[in-house]
Parts: C-alpha cells; structure tokens; sequence
C-alpha cells in the first residue's frame, strides 16, 4: 500500500540532525507524558520546540519500531494549535503504523485528520483523496458515525473550493446522522457551515436561520471548552454577516462577543480568524490603525502557519481598506498577491473580488488599457462562474464590478465635461468682450468644428475597439492552446512516464460504456468484451528506500513501469495510481484471462533484476488484487469504479496479508447465492463469486479484519 511517510522519513532525520544542539537530552521511551510536555510548549506558544519535540517523538517510535496510539492523539493536538505542517508528519507515521498493524479504524481516524491539515493549507486535491480512502474504510466497516465524520470535512473541502451547491449534499447527510445520534455538538457545527454556504450564495435570511439555529443548540449544552470554541466561531460568523448587511454596530459587538470567548480557548486559528474580521470591521468604521494592526497580526500568523484561505481574506481586507483611503497601489499590491494566489487554487469568486479591487484602482488612476485587460478576465471568469453551481453569487459579484467600473467611468466623464464647459465660457466671453459684430459667425464655425472633430474621434475610437476586440481574441486563442498543452501534460506521471489516475478517470466512462454496449450486444462475439483491473503493489518498497535511498526508489519504480510495459498489450491502461501502487485496466478481454495475467505479471517481476545505479540491482516481488470491471451490473460510472476499486483493494490487502508475492482476485459474480460465501462476498454484498488465488488454496487466504487496540 502507499505509505504516506516514505517522504517525511528523510526529512525528519535531517531536521532532527541539524536541530540537536537545540534540543534536550530526550532519548528514553516516549509514552503518553511525552504528549503532555508537547502540550506544555504548544500552551505557551513555544512553537518551534513543540514542533521539534514532535518530530523527535516520531523518530524515537520509529527506532523502537512500536506502535502507539498517541500518534493520533499527538496529531489532533497539533492541529489545535494551526501547527498543520507538524500534524501532518505526526499523522502520517501513525498511518504507516496503524497500516502495518492492520488497525482499520485508527487508519481511518488518521486520513480524516490528514485531510484536516491538508485543507488548512488549501492542499485539497490531497484532502479529498484522503477523504475517499477513509470513506471506503467507513463504508466497509458500516460505520456511520465515521461516514459522518467524513461527510463534515468533506462538505467543508467543498466549500472551500467555492464548490458550494456541492458541498451541501454532505453536510446535510453528516447533519442527519449527527441528529439521529443526539450529538449536538457536530450538529451546530454542521449548522454553522450551511450557514456559511448560504451567506456567499447571498441567501442572507437563511444563513441567519442556519447560524441562530446552532448558537441556541449550542448554548444549552454545558460550559466546556470545546462548547465555548464552537460558540465562538458562531459568533464571530453572525458578526461577519452582519457587516455584510450594513449592521456595522451590531456586526462588531457580535465579533467582540466571539473573540472573548474564543480568547478563552487554545484555539489560537479561529482567534486570529476573529480578529482578522475585528480588523476588516474597524477599517469599515474609520479606525484604520487599529484595523491594520489587527489584520497585520492575522496575517503574520496565517503566513507562519501555511493558511493561505486566511493570508487571501487578509489581502482582501486589507485591499478593500486602502482603496477607501485612496491608497491605490497598496491595495493593487495585495489584490494582485491575493489574486495570483486564488487563481493556483482554482477560486473563482475570490479572483473576481481581487480582480474588482484591481478594476477600481486602475480606473481611479486612470490607467484605463489595463482596466480593460482585467475587465476582460472578468467576463471570462463570469461565463464560467455562470456555467457552474454558484449562479446566484455571481451575479452580486459581477453587479459589483460593473457598477465599480461604470462609477469610475461616469465621474471622469463629468470631470471631462467641467472642463470643456469652462473652455467654451472663456472663449464665449473673451469673443463677447472683443469679437461682439462677429460671434454668430465665430459661435457657427465652432459647432461646425465640433461635430467635425467628434466624427472624426468617433471613427478612431471604433477602430481601436476593433483592434482591441481581435487582440483579446488572439489572447483569448493563446489561453486556450496553453491549458490545452497543459492539460496534456498533467495526464503523465513524471517519474515513470505512465498515465496517472486523472487519465484513468477521463478514460473510463466510455470503456466501461462500451464494454456494457458489447455484453448487451447479442450478436456480438462472447469472447474479448470484458473489462479487467488489476491493482499491483511493489513488496517491501519502504525497505528499498531506507536501505538504498530515494534515487534507488525511484530506479526501481522506471524499472517496474517497464516491466509492466513487457507483461500487458499497448491497448491496456497502465496507470501509476502513487507511491509504489499501479492499476492496469484491459480494454477487449477476456474475464478467464485475469489469472493467467496476474501470474504472468508476477512471474516476469520476480525473475527481473533491478538496476538501481552506482553497478547494485535488486530484486523485488509484487503483490496482485484483480476484478472484473464492473465486478456486478452497475450502471453508473462513479459506482461502477468505486465499487472496482474497492474490491481489487480489498483483494490487494488480502494478498499482502497472505504473505506476499501471490495474487487474489474476483473472476465474477453469480445471481444466486452460494453455500460457501467468502469474505468478501460478505463485504461487498454479493450472493456468490468465483475468486481465484495464486496460494494453496481459498482457505488459506487471510482476509482483512480489523484488529482490535
């Protein structure tokens, strides 16, 4: 399986080298007194010593090579501090442990925790993946309070991401579960981030219902921290939304209330998320020092812990301010960072609030070529934006912009306007004083003049918008060819130069279609119409790189996407799925084909030798999990694969369990259930299937089960 820490390893032994002036004699066995003294650091915000005191805790467990439950614990109390980066390391040696020991349920808790962290750095391509390896985890446990649980961090991914119609489905199936289980808790928490999605869909009424409804759940529960945090959060985010609704008085009592009582918390992020809105309520408000200072700190903080969701509503704040003072390249500088910034992560809506600021500045200054590049982007984003989920947020935002724009335009039009009417009166006056015979004559020339001029700016004026329109679609043409190439290019793995999984799941829909289109034809040959995946994972590929290094890894994963090469056809998917793992799809098969495939494929990877540089070879051995795709009849796509995956995976596992160097796999499924049912029969539901294994026999497979802490 892919262990997460592989990369960490390396890094924490460097670290702890080169900090081991700094650090106290610790070197005895690290138990649960240990996570007290971290505690101790991270109270009195010595951060960089807790942080070293973490990575040595890691090291230290991995010397004794023992498993403890406290990697867990250790990482969920980092991510109370925002100490994100930590946390992650923290959480993903536990993954590593909890995997070897084969501790489902702590594996679970631990990509849940992961995706945590990687949110908190707007890592949410990562944050989802984890997300979807511990939901199938949850759904091949039957747990729902762990789906829940899921569901929460996923709805918050979403929402994150600006993908808010997507992110109520689970919230509001996390919601569900909560309420059914009497938790109040989550279910305010729940509560409060609908609330959120309503608020930047512009339905302000319901994200005040959503909002009250989880302060007064809230305030009848007892007077805990953790119930004082959430009540907190609550409140700063009622004040938020009151500000948004002109209610600037009752907005900064509302935030004064929630930062006092999260100020009696450890929650040190939701403090300066508190009072970065405390600093964008004051600059509203005219206190512009106070407001920077605040909105400074909450910066400093927010770039010292990775947050990069606060460093861009700082920026955004902080832009807003300075146009109001009229401080027009301060704002451009941090609405020109904030913009860069929300562009990498794909946020429509922010670009377009930054590009607005930017919009203003540029037509406050006068600077209208540029004002109508960025007024370009703008209707770009708009379309997109427009043809997404959001529709209702846009279009306040593009109200926004264009009134911003067509403000700035109309006062430089009556500027304009002052001054020709002051001409024409000092001209009309010095010809009354001295040209009086001839000012009917003087009065028809110049409207003459005038109209003849006005014509002549007309026709310049088309032809420049004419060449402006063909250059914006010259750009406009280039843009396209550039995410054309790079989409192209974000479909390889680098390392080995196979497909990666984004290939896989643009490819799939239509094989699997097509493959259903061929078994429903009747006429069609019975042969050679079946889809097959395999998921190959190298042995023992951690003991590589910590014996031989990274280089030597990485030698060994080219060598292997050549031997894959050699073993399936050219018409096959070979995709590197990350870390050590592969899935390979055969398109035009053959279901009774799949353990010949598996063995061949194990048999050519044992008998190769490895070259992995400086004259050394290795020999490695793999293990095998395969299904036919779809292993039953499901007709849609998502399903389809998730269900694939999740058997091939289980079988995967089954194999490693079994000892290593085999293959197992499902052949297919019957409609009638048989006196025999397997393992995974029973986890996947099915009444009876045909499995094959490269071991002595099926009674000898050890399938995977939870071990009990």
């Amino acid at each position: 399986m892919v262990y997460g820490f592989k990369l960490i390893h390396s890094l924490v032994l460097s670290l702890l080298f080169s900090s081991v002036l700094f650090i106290p004699s610790f070197a005895h066995s690290y138990d649960a007194k240990d996570l007290s003294v971290i505690s101790g650091l991270l109270k009195a915000k010595k951060y960089t010593d807790a942080e070293r005191q973490a990575l040595l805790f890691i090291e230290t467990s991995l010397q004794q090579d023992k498993t403890s439950s406290n990697f867990l614990a250790l990482g969920k109390l980092l991510q109370d501090y925002s100490r994100f980066k930590a946390s992650k390391a923290v959480l993903d040696a536990g993954l590593e442990a909890y995997t070897r020991e084969g501790e489902l349920l702590k594996i679970a808790q631990s990509l849940l925790h992961l995706a945590s962290s990687e949110r908190h750095l707007s890592n949410y391509a990562s944050a989802e993946e984890y997300l979807r390896r511990s939901l199938s985890i949850a759904e091949m446990r039957k747990d729902r309070q762990l789906k829940a649980n899921v569901h929460l961090e996923l709805g918050v991914v979403y929402k994150q991401q600006d993908k808010l119609e997507l992110a109520l489905e689970p919230l509001k199936l996390a919601l569900a579960v909560f309420r059914e289980n009497g938790n109040v808790t989550y279910s305010s928490l729940c509560l409060s981030h609908i609330g959120d999605i309503y608020s930047l869909l512009g339905h302000t009424t319901l994200a005040f219902t959503y909002y009250d409804d989880a302060y007064s759940a809230t305030s009848e529960l007892s007077n805990t921290l953790e119930n004082k945090r959430l009540l907190g959060i609550i409140k700063t985010k009622i004040g938020n939304l009151q500000l948004q609704n002109n209610e600037k008085e009752k907005g900064i009592q509302s935030i004064t209330d929630g930062l006092d009582l999260l100020l009696s918390t450890n929650d040190v992020g939701a403090i300066f998320e508190a009072k970065m809105l405390m600093g964008k309520a004051l600059l509203e408000t005219g206190s512009t020092v106070k407001g920077i200072a605040l909105l400074q700190e909450a910066m400093n903080f927010a770039l010292e812990s990775g947050q990069i969701g606060l460093v861009n509503d700082v920026r955004l704040a902080l832009a807003q301010g300075y146009i109001r003072e009229r401080q027009f390249d301060l704002a451009l500088a941090f609405a020109r960072a904030g913009t860069i910034d929300a562009r990498k992560h794909g946020n429509m809506r922010d670009q377009l609030r930054f590009l607005a600021i930017q919009l203003s500045a540029h037509v406050s200054l006068g600077d209208f070529e540029k004002a109508l590049d960025i007024q370009s982007v703008v209707q770009e984003l708009r379309e997109g934006l427009l043809n997404s989920e959001n529709q209702n947020a846009l279009k306040g935002l593009q109200a926004e912009i264009e009134l911003v724009r067509q403000s700035g335009e109309l006062e430089k039009l009556a500027e304009s306007k002052q001054l020709v009417i002051a001409k024409a009166e000092r001209e009309k006056l010095k010809n009354t004083l001295f040209w009086s015979a001839s000012i009917a004559v003087l009065l028809m020339l110049f409207l003459m003049w005038s109209r003849f001029k006005q014509r002549q700016q007309t026709i310049i004026l088309r032809r420049e918008v004419r060449q402006q329109t063909e250059i914006l679609q010259e750009k406009n043409s280039e843009l396209e060819r550039a995410y054309k190439t790079l989409e192209h290019v974000s479909l390889r793995d680098p390392l080995t130069g196979l497909y990666n999984r984004h290939y896989l799941e643009s490819q799939l829909p239509s094989e699997i279609k097509r493959s259903q289109i061929e078994m429903d034809n009747i006429s069609a040959p019975s042969s050679n119409r079946d889809l097959l995946c395999l998921l190959i994972d190298i042995d023992h590929f951690k003991s590589i790189n910590d014996d031989y290094g990274h280089l030597a890894g990485d030698k060994v994963l080219e060598g292997f996407s050549s031997v894959l090469k050699e073993v399936f056809r050219q018409t096959d998917l070979i995709i590197r799925w990350g870390g050590e793992e592969f899935v390979v799809v055969c398109r035009h098969s053959s279901r009774e084909e799949l353990p010949e495939l598996a063995e061949r494929c194990r048999e050519t990877v044992a008998r190769n030798v490895f070259n992995i540089g400086n004259d050394k070879t290795v020999k490695v051995t793999c293990s095998i999990g395969f299904s036919l795709l779809p292993p039953n009849e499901i007709s849609h796509f998502d399903a389809a694969w998730q269900r694939t995956f999740a058997v091939v995976d289980y079988a995967l596992y089954a194999a490693k369990l079994s000892g290593r160097n085999g293959w197992i796999g499902l052949i297919e499924t019957y409609h009638t259930t048989g006196s025999n049912r397997t393992p995974l029969d029973c986890k996947f539901d099915f009444p009876s299937s045909r499995i094959a294994t490269s071991f002595n026999n099926i009674a000898s497979i050890q399938w995977p089960e939870e071990v009990t802490g």
